[in-house]
């Protein structure tokens, strides 16, 4: 045979294969959610008046979010305490926990009455929010900190903590020291398909301060890759990780009027809660679609024969039907 034939013959292989692995209802869990390429977090530290001047206004307008750490107990908490009980929740910021006074433990009972004081307010602040729940922790820096390691773990995990991403490599004006090198950190996480975070202290003002320009290009940054990037905060995609990497999805039933599709997770659905995004395909002539689970149902457009939709993983099936 010759080589031009054989390649050929391969060509019409891979073309059979890929049309078999295109059948109606094959389903795929998207690696984040709505199938994007990365996730990015933005993190804020110490709850300072800078986040509230210029930080939250330029997330607010473009529909971008954060996580702010928080330390409800510091001296200067007590001029922005309205912005962060009122404001902050009201726009669907992430609140983490990160001690009531950031002055540090030198002892496990000074590790527990900071750790429980923030936890405390961030339960009375969002009373509309389940409890208990996954939030985000930050060790506090700069401090004294000087609690067995074993005890840390079992008082983080007694509290539903998760711990954040190291530092290390992530920190504003200390990994990054101008725009670009933030923009690239994006490039970074799209090219590895991971989830990411910047570490913030203060922006335009306060300590460890990025520049405003600086801040700015990089929210420019990550609207250019809307289409790639998942803003979100920090537990929603450590539970979204999770959900992923514990869940499986089959076809339960195809008929030339639906499709039917069971989601499972092995992950404790009272903490991990997250609707997965799921890409099934679907016949060409079904470019608009109704998915059904339980007593939702909402209408989707499929694209080039791919439908992309959210669903609970749990024990009610997923319907899917031509409109």
């Amino acid at each position: 045979m010759s080589a031009i034939r054989l390649l050929s013959s391969l060509a019409v292989v891979a073309t059979l294969a890929s049309t078999i692995a295109a059948a109606d209802g094959d389903t795929r869990i998207a690696r984040w959610k709505d199938d994007k390429a990365a996730a990015i977090v933005l993190m804020f530290d110490d709850s300072i008046p800078s986040h509230v001047k210029n930080v939250m206004p330029e997330l607010k307008k473009r529909g971008l979010t954060g996580t702010f750490y928080i330390n409800p107990g510091a001296g200067h908490f007590a001029a922005t305490r309205s912005t962060w009980e009122k404001d902050a929740t009201a726009d669907g910021y992430e609140l983490g926990n990160h001690t009531m006074t950031h002055k540090g433990a030198k002892s496990l009972a000074d590790a527990e009455r900071e750790i429980g004081g923030c936890h405390e307010w961030i339960r009375t602040v969002t009373p509309a929010m389940p409890w208990p729940r996954l939030v985000s922790w930050a060790q506090p820096g700069g401090c004294p900190w000087t609690v067995d390691k074993a005890d840390m773990d079992a008082l983080l995990a007694k509290n539903h903590l998760v711990k954040r991403p190291d530092f290390g490599g992530r920190g504003a004006t200390i990994a990054f020291k101008s725009g670009p090198e933030y923009v690239a950190h994006l490039d970074k996480a799209i090219k590895a398909g991971s989830m990411e975070c910047i570490i913030y202290h203060g922006v335009g003002g306060d300590w460890l301060a990025a520049t405003m320009p600086q801040f700015v290009e990089l929210l420019d940054g990550m609207e250019a890759r809307k289409d790639k990037l998942w803003v979100t905060g920090h537990i929603p995609a450590h539970q979204y990780a999770i959900e992923r990497d514990a869940a499986t999805v089959q076809v339960s039933a195809k008929t030339t009027s639906k499709i039917a599709l069971t989601l499972s997770c092995t992950a404790d659905p009272a903490l991990y809660d997250q609707p997965l995004t799921l890409v099934t395909s679907v016949p060409a002539s079904w470019t608009a679609c109704i998915v059904t689970q339980g007593k939702t149902s909402s209408e989707v457009a499929a694209k080039a024969g791919a439908l992309i939709f959210d669903a609970l993983p749990g024990s009610e099936p997923i319907v899917i039907t031509k409109k």
